[in-house]
């Protein structure tokens, strides 16, 4: 009876670890072969564009947005546009002074 349990608990381990390792996400390498760019519209506007070739994930703009009161005369921090995978190409409209890119977060 003794052995019955040990069989029970090491087939119930091992079904355990098997179960774990079929339903596991495999791991992502970071999007590789970057390249992006600005073009300007006029002085006061312009596109921003980003583009992977390599790797996996996904990537997005970080941005920031003037305040809407002009007397604050802030920026407001922390927004994003929405992830796209590669090798997606990915692009973003600002107005310099009241909308801006501050970066790109892999995603």
């Amino acid at each position: 009876m003794h052995i019955r349990t040990r069989v029970a608990a090491l087939s119930a381990t091992l079904l355990t670890a098997a179960a774990l390792i079929a339903t596991a996400t495999p791991a992502h390498a970071a999007p590789a072969n970057c390249t992006g760019g600005t073009k300007d519209h006029a002085g006061t506007s312009g596109t921003a564009w980003y583009i992977c070739t390599g790797g996996d994930g996904g990537y997005a703009f970080k941005y920031r947005v003037k305040h809407p009161n002009p007397q604050a005369d802030t920026w407001l921090y922390g927004y994003q546009t929405a992830c796209v995978p590669v090798p997606q190409w990915l692009e973003f409209r600002y107005t310099w002074g009241q909308r801006e890119v501050t970066g790109v977060a892999f995603c």
